[in-house]
């Protein structure tokens, strides 16, 4: 008897050449086009596929990673001796819910989505677009950084000194004297970046050093720093939340930096008029993170403004004064004096 066809579910994406749009080597004229496409493809068990289509009994959000297929997770990066037991473990044993609200490095990738000729006084060089985004359902907020060779030079040499073990079997592209606006190389070496930032990105020591964290958004958090210290929240807010996009992609909604920046968003938003409905929505989203953390710094203060929110929005906020009580000492004037969360944003990106 002829054995019974399974049906697999797959992600396919194909990408196309990157071109540019300027420079003389860009005119193709009406020469033929040999296209070059590079893809991905993934596949998921079948309880997988239903728990991102929503049929799982348990309950999803739209960030969490049940929905990653089990075969990217047992080949994602090695993040510490407890992650490393469950991946050595059978495929079958892994269960969807074990897998609820962790974030999968796995599922993370880099795309150089375009790349353009720009010009310095007079020397010309290639400006790189790189978008990271997460490969679960159907991720399209995809978040960007504009760097050139030498952003990615500077980050290979600091890499090797600080991690030479790891990047010494690790390829990066070498600087050439000629060719380097032409269609063909650009391409070629938009395709090395993205093999080089996810190769280095599979290591947790780098991924979480900050070598790697200031290629992509420290520069961004420092800026926000040097606005906010000035009092123009205003001015803070698009670099804070820039960064806080591409933390959710690399690091997790769950991760305390990300958590962290978004208490600087509170923060920012607190003292602009007509900001209460962001200032609620951050300070929801932050407390999900960090919640059940009762050493986080964050923890008190954020909880009094949450309280507040909810309080003046009319929402149930019993749960969050309960809590509030176990840490704070009541006295007759109310709760003893405390840092305030700005205080303590403030002193966290001050060291950046």
């Amino acid at each position: 008897m002829a054995s019974k066809l399974k049906k697999i579910a797959c992600d396919v994406s194909i990408d196309d050449p990157i071109s540019s749009t300027s420079g003389s080597d860009n005119d193709l004229g009406s020469e033929d086009i040999d296209l070059q496409f590079s893809g991905r493809l993934s596949f998921r068990s079948s309880a997988l596929v239903r728990a991102a289509d929503g049929e799982a009994d348990s309950d999803l959000s739209a960030d969490d990673e049940d929905s990653d297929s089990v075969a990217e997770y047992r080949r994602g990066p090695a993040c510490g001796d407890a992650a490393r037991k469950e991946r050595t473990g059978s495929v079958h044993s892994l269960q969807v819910g074990s897998m609820a609200n962790k974030f999968i490095p796995g599922r993370t990738v880099f795309e150089v989505v375009s790349a353009k000729t720009m010009k310095d006084g007079s020397k010309k060089f290639v400006l790189y677009t790189v978008a990271v985004l997460r490969t679960i359902k159907s991720d399209t907020s995809q978040a960007t950084v504009e760097r050139r060779y030498s952003d990615f030079h500077k980050l290979n040499c600091e890499l090797r000194k600080g991690f030479p073990q790891i990047m010494d079997s690790i390829e990066f592209p070498r600087k050439t004297l000629t060719g380097n606006f032409k269609h063909d190389f650009i391409a070629e070496r938009s395709r090395a970046f993205e093999v080089f930032l996810a190769t280095v990105y599979k290591y947790e020591e780098i991924r979480l050093s900050e070598e790697f964290q200031d290629f992509f958004y420290n520069h961004d958090l420092r800026i926000a720093y040097r606005y906010m210290s000035q009092g123009d929240y205003q001015e803070a807010i698009p670099y804070l939340q820039n960064t806080l996009h591409l933390q959710e992609k690399m690091l997790g909604l769950k991760h305390p930096d990300t958590a962290r920046t978004q208490c600087a968003l509170i923060v920012a938003y607190t003292s602009l008029e007509g900001g209460e409905a962001h200032v609620h929505g951050y300070a929801e989203s932050a407390w999900e993170s960090i919640g059940r953390d009762e050493t986080n710094p964050f923890i008190i203060p954020l909880l009094q403004i949450l309280i507040g929110c909810r309080w003046r929005l009319q929402q149930d906020k019993r749960d969050l004064e309960n809590r509030l009580s176990r840490y704070v000492k009541q006295g007759m004037t109310g709760p003893i004096d405390m840092p305030t969360l700005e205080d303590l944003v403030m002193q966290c990106l001050s060291h950046l």
